[in-house]
């Protein structure tokens, strides 16, 4: 374990990188969430999703616009497009607008439940040059059938990896959400990927917005975070050996000392810095789960390259986070307030603080 007097040093010159990758704010990753609609209800979703959401998402034309816009002033071969929902294989037009948006040069990518991921579906994932694409698998299938709150959707997403898988995607990984009920079948869950073909795996714990707010039985406690932390160590050291990727989502500072048993990167919260996205009522947006009052225009009356460049000053220049319990923290220029989806405006402070976790006082 480094010293103390490292550690200061290494946050202290991530500080200063986070600072200067906020001043540049390069668009490397635009997420659309092409739809509310979702064949799913799960009991945590963050967007509250359903099946009957009467929210289909912007039209295919302007989608397309503000694609094209970003495409005339960025090179887009620099940018991820992810797809994601609601559930993106939902929306009819989804792969009219991935061609085009293959055209203009952007790399695609998508979230899934999986549900709908047939072999025919995979082939046209691939046809569209899909470079990347995450798969939620919950757990064995009793967890992930009772959180995912549908029968068979177990059967569903592992036989969407495989397909994947089988098509030879470049990235194919699973993403689980552990809550207290799963966190002892994270070896099995473990064997589950591996077992697909997955290249992926990456683990992260729900936190109390959406239809999670409603329900603690899903929120992990302080020892169960440890737990998975130590958990999940031990089986990125395992999947180094056997060809996968293991990773603890980028949700909170762990300390330096932590951060790389867990992580490939160190903490960085790159909302509004290198990411942003199109949701589906239209509002630009710097997270898909942030609330509505951090929107940053409409994509029916503003330029999207024009608010890049002029606004999102909220998530480069994270000061007025500095409050709350992170008023007096010596980690506040490395961790800035942990991600904004965590922010409780309210207590003017972040709901959960994964480092005073691991790291009690």
């Amino acid at each position: 374990m480094l010293g103390p007097l490292v550690h200061r040093f290494q946050e202290a010159r991530w500080g200063l990188y986070q600072k200067l990758e906020s001043d540049l704010h390069e668009l490397r990753y635009l997420f659309w969430e092409t739809t509310r609609r979702c064949n799913l209800a799960c009991r945590h979703c963050g967007s509250d999703c359903g099946r009957d959401d009467s929210l289909p998402g912007l039209p295919g034309e302007l989608v397309l616009k503000v694609l094209g816009d970003i495409a005339a002033a960025w090179d887009a071969r620099g940018i991820m497009l992810v797809v994601s929902g609601g559930e993106p294989l939902v929306r009819p037009d989804l792969f009219e607008i991935l061609a085009r948006a293959q055209a203009l040069g952007f790399r695609i990518g998508m979230v899934t439940n999986g549900w709908a991921l047939s072999g025919a579906v995979a082939d046209r994932l691939a046809s569209v040059g899909l470079e990347s694409i995450v798969v939620s698998l919950d757990g064995p299938r009793a967890q992930h059938d009772w959180l995912r709150a549908r029968d068979g959707a177990f059967d569903r997403a592992v036989g969407a990896l495989r397909n994947l898988v089988e098509r030879r995607i470049p990235i194919v990984e699973a993403i689980t959400c552990v809550t207290p009920g799963s966190l002892p079948h994270l070896e099995a869950t473990y064997e589950i990927v591996r077992a697909t073909g997955a290249n992926y795996w990456r683990v992260f714990n729900i936190f109390p917005i959406g239809r999670a707010k409603d329900n603690p039985d899903l929120l992990l406690a302080p020892g169960h975070f440890r737990t998975l932390v130590d958990s999940l160590a031990a089986l990125r050291a395992r999947g180094a050996r056997e060809g996968v990727k293991v990773n603890l989502s980028e949700e909170g500072y762990l300390g330096f000392d932590v951060e790389p048993r867990v992580r490939d990167g160190v903490y960085f919260c790159r909302a509004g810095v290198n990411i942003a996205g199109i949701m589906a009522d239209g509002t630009f947006a710097a997270c898909p789960n942030l609330p509505a009052w951090m929107g940053q225009g409409h994509a029916a009356s503003e330029s999207f390259v024009d608010v890049w460049n002029d606004r999102y000053q909220i998530f480069r220049d994270r000061s007025w986070m500095k409050t709350g319990r992170c008023a007096g923290c010596a980690h506040f220029d490395m961790c800035r307030g942990n991600s904004l989806h965590i922010w409780d405006p309210e207590r003017q402070e972040p709901a959960w603080c994964h480092y005073e976790m691991l790291h009690p006082k």
